[in-house]
């Protein structure tokens, strides 16, 4: 499906943020099986009311949708349920923004029960305010008078989606639950848990087949890992790795909340490797550091427990203790191991600065 990406920027003194985010959104777009043909970006002090962008804007995005014969807009912006109504009535395409495409990749990567209830969760979420604006214009406006036929279907749509909100709620904490119960008797065992965490693409899954010696597939797409993987490794001092889901520059809180389950593994962890792309441009691994330093920090988990890897070190060619003196100012506090998953580099070293960190972890608690 042919696509147009949007963004409306309120900062004017960004002059290299929005390039990573509309970067991240064609990456993220490609994945969902979209074909970026155009960018547009409007600068605004402040997003529109009634459709993010300028209303003029708006007739010069609908003239380039019939141009390119795009099928869909897609929109960095989170918007509001009104404003991607209106975006629909005007362009008269699928209309979607950052929130719902991250969803939609999601959805083609779940493979197992507990990740398809916890997407069907984040989507029904997103789109209640959305449906619900749709069923007032549709029974309401349209089909006027208390306790009509109108009113009623109203409140027969929005009651069901609300109802089917609060049963995912319930079986998503009862299985919450029972996963925090088994991680509680892994703990029993002694045995260090240390979680991979890090950007999407930045190299787990590759560290993660590297110690474990498994073969999961690393498809260099975004959101390939959703459901956590755990697994022992023998070595010197045995640890369990655990595979986790990738995170992303403006990640919705909403999606954090409803994936809560599958980030318990990152959040109870003993310790965790936080893995970073030093292949990326300075820039761009700055504000994916950030990122991850924040959802980190969100989920509880304070840099006493992180050590970081600065993977894929086989493909920076210069520039790299540039790099690296960066990523050490930007992690204060972390041990950082330069690491090259497919070569194998210090691999072993970096497993064992987090048992260590795990043990010194453990230690402190029990004192």
């Amino acid at each position: 499906m042919r696509a147009i990406l949007g963004y409306v920027k309120t900062d004017p003194h960004d002059h290299t943020v929005y390039k990573a985010q509309l970067a991240d959104l064609a990456g993220i777009a490609k994945a969902a099986g979209y074909e970026p043909v155009e960018t547009i970006v409007q600068f605004l002090h402040k997003e529109t009311v009634n459709y993010v962008f300028g209303k003029g804007k708006v007739e010069e995005i609908k003239k380039r949708i019939e141009e390119l014969n795009a099928q869909a807009f897609i929109v960095y912006n989170t918007m509001t349920s009104a404003q991607k109504l209106n975006l629909e009535k005007a362009l008269k395409v699928k209309v979607i923004d950052r929130y719902e495409l991250t969803l939609e990749v999601f959805d083609l990567n779940a493979s197992d029960k507990l990740s398809k209830m916890q997407i069907e969760l984040a989507k029904l979420i997103k789109s209640y305010p959305y449906e619900k604006l749709k069923a007032a214009i549709r029974y309401i406006r349209d089909r006027p008078g208390p306790k009509g036929l109108g009113e009623y279907a109203y409140h027969s749509v929005i009651g069901q989606i609300r109802r089917r909100i609060k049963q995912l709620e319930e079986e998503l904490e009862k299985a919450r639950q029972v996963r925090l119960a088994q991680l509680q008797k892994r703990k029993e065992l002694g045995i260090p848990i240390i979680a991979l965490a890090g950007y999407y693409g930045a190299g787990k899954t590759s560290i993660f087949n590297a110690l474990t010696r498994l073969n999961r597939p690393v498809l260099g797409r975004p959101f390939t890992t959703l459901s956590s993987k755990y697994h022992a490794v023998n070595k010197e001092s045995p640890f369990l790795i655990v595979d986790t889901i990738g995170f992303a520059m403006g990640l919705d809180p909403e999606v954090i909340h409803a994936f809560r389950l599958t980030l318990d593994d990152i959040r109870f962890s003993d310790a965790v490797i936080l893995v970073i792309d030093i292949s990326d441009e300075e820039h761009v691994m700055r504000l994916r550091t950030k990122t991850c330093m924040d959802i980190l920090k969100e989920l509880g988990v304070n840099k006493n427990r992180v050590v970081v890897a600065a993977n894929k070190v086989d493909l920076v060619k210069q520039g790299l203790e540039e790099k690296i003196n960066s990523l050490k100012h930007m992690v204060a506090g972390c041990e950082v191991v330069l690491t090259s998953a497919l070569e194998r580099k210090n691999i072993w070293d970096l497993a064992k600065a987090a048992v260590e960190k795990a043990l010194e972890v453990k230690l402190a608690k029990f004192f």
